[in-house]
């Protein structure tokens, strides 16, 4: 978990420096709805905190992935560059996310899990999003 979030850190000060070379001022944003409603699922008691949080994650990264192959080839080669290094980076925390969810916990609970992590992001995904984001859903009315 560690190299994953030294890693996600690198990533972070990268798209800083890009802001900053592109002149785009840093603004505060509000919790997106689709990460804010997948972590709704999670029970709060350990041990499966841990194991849903870890299934959560690999949800997010592997939608992440496939928002990042979407959008490559509509950027500048700088960005276009930049966005499949990020697509690979995770598609692999993903496989590192279920790996661990693996490891720390029941594979019958994990399936389990998934299951009601996939109905959740399918609401979410299918449901109207009044703000636009990365991981949105259907265009609200406001958009």
């Amino acid at each position: 978990m560690s190299r994953l979030a030294r890693e996600e850190l690198v990533h972070h000060e990268q798209v800083m420096r890009l802001m900053k070379k592109r002149k785009i001022e840093l603004r505060q944003l509000s919790a997106g709805r689709y990460a804010s409603g997948l972590r709704k699922v999670v029970r709060s008691h350990e041990p499966v905190k841990l194991v849903d949080t870890l299934v959560v994650g690999a949800f997010i990264e592997a939608r992440s992935c496939e928002r990042f192959e979407a959008l490559v080839p509509h950027l500048d080669e700088e960005l276009g560059t930049f966005y499949f290094g990020l697509l690979k980076s995770e598609a692999r925390h993903f496989q590192g996310y279920l790996k661990l969810a693996y490891q720390y916990g029941d594979a019958k609970d994990i399936a389990q899990v998934i299951d009601k992590v996939r109905a959740a992001e399918q609401e979410l995904i299918e449901s109207p999003d009044v703000e636009f984001r990365f991981h949105s859903g259907v265009p609200g009315a406001s958009l």
